[in-house]
């Protein structure tokens, strides 16, 4: 009997079908014009920024060029030494170049184009204050020259361009908060659209697909399509497997290559400030020698000065040193999750006092003790597994509270497949605020007055996520802290790239 309705029941799936179609390339159409609208404005958001970064580059380095040319013409004032006259010259040269630049940047914004002009102004007359005491000197009118700098002119005219300098970098600064967010709400933007296109494409194909079930045959069909879209279900995971995994590698590449890249201006840098401070030495020495021939005995000035220098090399070290570990550090993450996984037989407790006996000294100026219960083996990486827990042990001992005495627990509970690991300390605890953002790349919690960078509990989540692992705390402000490592009982690896299966 529903024979003869089949024809115009088929008919009308055939037309929904079509509807859905034309729907579906419909949502395509406005899913790519809206992408491309939206492409297009986060390139000129994106340009825009980038014009506010240069324009901020160009005033930092006209006021170190106005800067360099005022102690190269101190330097040939004082000491007469014509090598000055060559960063000076080049400094002075300089200028004019960049105030161009910064006008051209600015051209068609007459607000901020009125600073620039005012800029101008104060840098050519500083220029002409800077030729004219150079000048005299040249021409050997030695007591003319200083006369000229004794006067609070070329200093005034220095503090009127820094302080323009800064008002106009306040300005940029303001400008690329602005931008960056404008940039960031057109990128949000544009993958919601992307989203909600997709979202309606896959709910047009549901429709469609159930609309050409009910078409097919009630049985057979049915069955080859779910055997067909369970295929393509199964392809499709592989394929966004193998999809994200390709972009871990690449962006573990990434931050390797950056990295690297980071550390040859750092080494120039840190020759530089060598070469600062071989100058600095010879500037004395200079200066101490034009004393001497003067008849002059050297003023407390000198002293105040070389300490100022001092402290000023000694922060700048202490930076170099500080984004040396930083780099470091990333660079080691980066190795780490480019590293193959070995899995063997380890015996767990044997590690746990390995890495403890490491830190004898350490547990002595604490005053601290480690309770090791016997711990069930496993089969992971042992260099992975040594990596994890000495960072674990190593933050319980570095958190233990000075008052009371230092008490670290380590044992482990059993599931199946699964072994947790606890590592328990009666340290300062964490706050609740901080017990997720713990783990996260350069964070840290409670007070700064202990030695590190945020990077190690960083290092330990992402190791034992790849040994197919999870790692959790719980904690008690001002009474201690547990983390818990859960691992597998058995470290399975695949055969494309040793990551845990």
């Amino acid at each position: 009997m529903s024979t003869p309705t089949l024809p115009a029941r088929s008919g009308r799936q055939v037309l929904l079908q079509a509807t859905m179609m034309g729907c579906g390339l419909a949502v395509l159409v406005v899913i790519s014009v809206a992408s491309l609208f939206l492409i297009n404005r986060t390139r000129e958001d994106a340009n825009q920024v980038t014009q506010t970064l240069l324009m901020e580059n160009d005033l930092s380095t006209l006021r170190n060029q106005v800067l360099r040319a005022e102690s190269s013409q101190r330097g040939f004032l004082l000491t007469g030494d014509t090598d000055y006259l060559g960063a000076f010259d080049s400094s002075v040269a300089e200028m004019g170049p960049l105030l161009d630049q910064i006008r051209e940047r600015l051209r068609g914004d007459t607000r901020r184009l009125a600073a620039a002009e005012q800029l101008t102004d104060l840098v050519r007359a500083k220029q002409d204050e800077l030729r004219h005491t150079v000048l005299l000197k040249r021409s050997g009118n030695d007591t003319g020259a200083l006369a000229v700098v004794r006067t609070d002119r070329g200093e005034r005219l220095t503090r009127d361009i820094s302080a323009i300098i800064a008002t106009m970098q306040k300005t940029e600064q303001a400008l690329l908060a602005e931008r960056s967010e404008t940039s960031s709400r057109s990128s949000f933007l544009l993958l919601i659209v992307n989203l909600v296109g997709v979202a309606a494409l896959i709910i047009i194909a549901v429709i469609g697909l159930r609309l050409a079930q009910k078409t097919a045959d009630a049985l057979r069909r049915a069955h080859h399509e779910v055997e067909g879209a369970n295929q393509i279900l199964e392809q499709r995971v592989a394929e966004r497997t193998a999809d994200l995994q390709e972009a871990n590698n690449e962006i573990q590449s990434f931050a390797y290559i950056v990295s690297h890249d980071l550390r040859a201006p750092l080494v120039n840098i840190m020759g530089f400030t060598s070469e600062l401070e071989a100058l600095r030495t010879d500037l004395f020495d200079r200066l101490a020698d034009l004393r001497r021939r003067v008849g002059e005995e050297a003023s407390d000035s000198d002293e105040d000065l070389d300490k100022d220098f001092s402290e000023a090399f000694g922060f700048i070290k202490a930076s170099i040193t500080k984004m040396d570990r930083l780099i470091n550090a990333i660079l080691d993450l980066s190795r780490q999750g480019r590293k193959e996984f070995a899995p063997a037989a380890i015996n767990v407790t044997e590690l746990m006092q390995a890495i403890t006996a490491t830190m004898a000294h350490q547990l002595m100026d604490r005053e601290a003790k480690v309770s090791i219960t016997p711990l069930p083996s496993i089969i992971s990486d042992r260099l992975a597994l040594e990596q994890v827990f000495t960072n674990l042990i190593d933050n319980a001992v570095k958190y233990l509270r000075p008052e009371v005495p230092g008490l670290i627990e380590i044992s482990a509970r059993e599931t199946p497949g699964y072994i947790t690991y606890m590592i328990r300390d009666n340290g300062r605890g964490i706050d609740p605020n901080d017990r997720a953002r713990v783990f996260e790349l350069f964070r840290r919690s409670g007070p700064q007055d202990r030695p590190g960078e945020g990077i190690g509990l960083a290092h330990v989540r992402a190791l034992v996520r790849r040994l197919g692992g999870g790692i959790t705390l719980d904690s008690e402000l001002g009474q201690g802290t547990v983390f818990k490592v859960t691992l597998p009982r058995k470290l399975v690896v695949d055969t494309h790239g040793g990551k845990n299966a």
